[in-house]
Order: structure tokens, then sequence, then C-alpha cells
């Protein structure tokens, strides 16, 4: 690995053509950007444009419901909607596929999703990941780039957002389910690659049940396993010769914080030649009040070392899960009894944002997860001892922007 380039080298191939698909995370028209979109378009991407440009197949998540139909659902979190007329933010680029499986793009109801999907669609971008039936959600998309048959799947935790009982809604995380396709893909194409969209949000590395699940995709066949929803950047593990990127952090995506981290990502591009991921390479940017910016100089060297330091801590299931415990620590039971007394109180005058959140909190493994380790964690004596070197690290993926 180049790691001061960026650089993961995933097969040995003699070849010199090559083809390049790049993967952007999180995007969505929220508060100022969704201005810049409707009048100056590219204006967003900064000098990141002419990098996805040179791209063959470029590949984006389309974080959020776009026009003007439907209701907003009860949810745990924000209902997100964009204007029609930030699509030519996609096009313009142009953007060839939007990942629809995400926790926002059933945020108006299946009047809302089904809106998205026809205007993308109508605008000439391919999208993947949900739909107005559990079936719909599920297909994998297969498209040919260049000498190569590449097979998408795009799953999610989904949380309220995701298909339940083969209704509309995006195509959720299914284990059993998820390696079945992989396989019956494999037969297909020449390449599988997974992009996920789950784990808990704002956390420096994955929680091991994280790393599990999408090692067996690795494991079933995938050739490249892409994730993104934790808001800020995490590692990348080489699985047996099968890169798991955890998460790229945010893409277009503004959230008023003054954390750093929140506001520096990085595009993943996937170099082919002879049908084969010849190598895994990283462009890190920094998100900014008005658009996007790649990392430079000192700045990027720092990024690529922190980078290079959490993808050390994942092929060691001890120290995922001790960074896990600080995270859990860091959250603290306190918090935790105070949001559940919280939401309660709210089921008992029949609010129904209390339901939506403890469903959430049940139904999610985001949360559910990290509810039932702090759980054990005090039943066991062990809450607040995590290792130090852990929570520095929680610490750290918390610091300051500064100016």
């Amino acid at each position: 690995m180049r790691w001061e380039k960026g650089i993961i080298k995933v097969n040995n191939v003699e070849s010199q053509d090559s083809t390049r698909i790049t993967i952007c995370s999180d995007w969505a028209p929220r508060d100022q950007y969704e201005y810049i979109m409707e009048n100056d378009p590219t204006r967003i991407y900064g000098d990141l444009l002419p990098v996805i440009q040179t791209s063959d197949l470029s590949i984006v998540n389309v974080e959020t419901t776009l026009g003007n139909r439907g209701e907003p659902i009860h949810k745990g979190g924000p209902n997100l909607r964009g204007s029609e007329k930030t699509i030519q933010a996609l096009t313009h680029v142009p953007f060839h596929i939007g990942c629809l499986a995400n926790n926002h793009t059933m945020d108006y109801g299946r009047e809302g999703l089904s809106e998205t999907i026809n205007l993308l669609k109508n605008a000439g971008i391919q999208v993947t990941g949900a739909g107005l039936s559990g079936e719909e959600a599920a297909k994998p998309f297969i498209t040919n780039v260049n000498d190569t048959t590449v097979g998408i799947i795009n799953c999610a935790e989904g949380e309220e957002c995701r298909s339940v009982d083969g209704g509309p809604g995006v195509h959720g995380l299914h284990i059993q389910k998820t390696t079945e396709q992989i396989r019956e893909l494999k037969k297909k194409t020449d390449l599988v690659l997974v992009i996920f969209h789950g784990g808990r949000e704002h956390i420096p590395s994955p929680p091991l049940y994280v790393t599990k699940d999408l090692r067996k995709l690795a494991k079933a066949g995938a050739d490249a396993v892409i994730s993104h929803h934790p808001h800020v950047p995490q590692g990348i593990e080489m699985y047996h010769g099968v890169p798991i990127v955890y998460s790229q952090g945010n893409f277009v995506f503004w959230q008023k914080s003054e954390q750093y981290f929140h506001h520096a990502g990085y595009m993943v591009h996937l170099d082919l030649s002879d049908r084969k991921i010849k190598q895994l390479v990283v462009t890190p940017y920094l998100i900014k009040q008005y658009g996007l910016e790649l990392m430079k100089g000192e700045e990027k060297s720092q990024f690529l070392k922190d980078l290079q330091y959490l993808s050390t801590i994942l092929s060691d299931d001890t120290k995922v899960t001790n960074v896990w415990d600080a995270v859990v620590d860091d959250v603290g039971l306190d918090a935790i009894a105070e949001a559940l007394k919280e939401n309660a109180n709210l089921l008992q005058t029949k609010d129904i944002k209390g339901a939506a959140w403890l469903h959430n909190i049940f139904f999610t493994p985001a949360h559910r997860e990290l509810y039932l380790r702090a759980l054990k964690r005090a039943t066991t004596g062990e809450t607040g001892n995590a290792p130090n070197w852990a929570k520095d690290l929680v610490q750290y993926w918390k610091k300051p922007i500064i100016y």
C-alpha cells in the first residue's frame, strides 16, 4: 500500500489499459448548497470536478428525496428534500448512477420515493438500491464499462426507509440473501461491486458487527465493498485481496458542525485492467461552506496518515472492539437513560415522535448494538474501562476545525 499517495494495490495486472470507476458518498442539497446547485450546478464540486470527469463510470449516493410530492414520514432523524432543479448538479458532471439505498430516500413516503426515482431517470441518471417494492429495490444494476461487465448491489441498514415485507423503500442488507445475490451476480458479470450505507455515525472505526458483515460480502465474491453513512471518514481493509472501505465520510453534504472530520472525506477510484481491479485510489477533499476543495500539501499528508492508522486497527478485532467500547463510554449511560426516558414519556402521551424514535433504536443495528453493548458492559462492571488510546482516538475524531 502506498499510503502517502493514497494508492492501494489490489491485483497484479500487466496490461497498461485502464478503466476508472469513481464512487462518491453522501450527496444532498442542504442549506446553502441547494441555492448553489440550482444556480451554478458544477460550482459545488470545485476542483474535484475534473477529477470526477476523468472517470468512465461515476456513482454517487443520492441521500435525499427530490421534488415536492409526498408527506414526511415519522422518523427519529430529519426528513431531507431537495428541489427538482438541483438534479442539474448531478447531470452536469455527469454522474451516471445514483445509489438510493440510504436512510433518506423514503423520507416523504412512497410518493416522494416514486417522484425521486422518476426525476432521476428522466434526467438520464440510472438508479439502484430502492424501489416501490422490495423486489425492485433489491434488483442489482448491471452495466458495461468499456470491456468490463460490472454488477452493482446497493444495500443499507436503511433505518425507517428500509423496505419491509416487500413494500416500498430501500434494499436492506440481509447477510444470507445478499451473499446469495453476490454469488448469482458473479456468474453474469466480470466484477461485483457492493455499495453499503450503514454503521454508527460520527465515529472513527466501525463496530465489529459491521466488519464481520462486510467481510462476509467479500468472502461471497464481491470484488470491492464501498461504504458510507457515518458522516466521517473511516479506514480501509484489504480482506483476502478484497478492498473494504468502511466510510468515505461526507461528500456534497453540508453539516452545521465545528468538527473537522464532518468536513473531510474521500472519493474512491477503482482502476480496472483486464477486467480486474488493479488498484484503489483515494482522493481526499474538504467540504467547505460553499463547496468542495481538494486537500493539498501537509493537510492531505496528515489525512492519509490518519486513514492509514485507522486501517491498521481494522485487522485486529480486539482493537476494533476497544474503539467501539470507547464510543459507548463516550455516549455514556446517563445520556442513554435520558434518551430512553424522554421518548418513553412521549410514547405515554401518544406522541408519535416517541414511538418513531424508539422503533428506530430497536430496528436499526447501528443504534441497537450501541445500546446492547452499553447495557452489557454496565452489567459486567466494565463501563468506562475502554483503553486510553481508544478513548483518545474517539476524541481526536471530534477535533475542531482550525480556521
